[in-house]
């Protein structure tokens, strides 16, 4: 029998949340199922190599995602969080058991996350979640990526889903994201970036 005094190693965890809206049509976003798939298939080599496990929480309230992080089996093991969905300047809109929006407010994700101590990355897929990216890294998280406006569905799947892929094949951060960029730079044109705002919404040319 093999007796050995090593500690158990603690796979980090990376956790994916979404929330849609299932009650207002003109609200509902039909590339996130897609978006969670993807970048689950993107993973899938790290998680299959033992480097990370994934942890998912679809139609996802604020209880569901405190509840992942206080589980004992998960505490202290995340490092990535990635929220799919709807969000504003103040919130990210996390569902109810109806399936209706269900606010969660910056203030208090910002003290709740930046507690969190084994974070190194969120990622707020959803519009107009540049003043979170702010308070969350002055609070001490390492890094977040968010978006100065609204971004369009289809762009904002295929932007996460290079991106993971970047991770899962052992790109830093910084590689994953500037591949992203590029890769819906190439896809978009090099000048104008329309395709990444909703139909009708202002724009500017800073990439999201």
């Amino acid at each position: 029998m093999l007796i050995s005094n090593d500690l158990p190693i603690e796979i980090p965890i990376i956790f994916l949340a979404f929330a849609n809206d299932r009650v207002n049509n003109a609200h509902y976003l039909r590339n996130l199922s897609n978006e969670q798939r993807m970048i689950r298939n993107a993973l899938s080599k790290a998680e299959n190599d033992g480097l990370c496990q994934i942890v998912e929480r679809s139609n996802a309230s604020i209880d569901d995602i405190l509840d992942v992080f206080q589980d004992k089996r998960y505490n202290g093991r995340i490092v990535i969080f990635h929220y799919g969905g709807h969000a504003d300047e103040y919130r990210l809109l996390t569902e109810s058991f109806s399936g209706k929006h269900a606010p969660a407010y910056r203030e208090g994700l910002v003290d709740f996350f930046s507690r969190e101590n084994g974070l190194k990355l969120i990622f707020l897929n959803a519009c107009s979640t540049e003043q979170h990216a702010l308070d969350l890294t002055k609070a001490g998280v390492p890094a977040v990526i968010g978006t100065s406006q609204a971004i369009d569905d289809e762009v904002a799947t295929n932007l996460a889903v290079r991106f993971y892929n970047g991770i899962s094949n052992g790109f830093s951060l910084e590689s994953a994201w500037m591949d992203a960029e590029d890769h819906i730079k190439i896809k978009n044109g090099p000048f104008h970036f329309r395709d990444l705002y909703h139909k009708g919404k202002e724009y500017d040319e800073r990439f999201p």
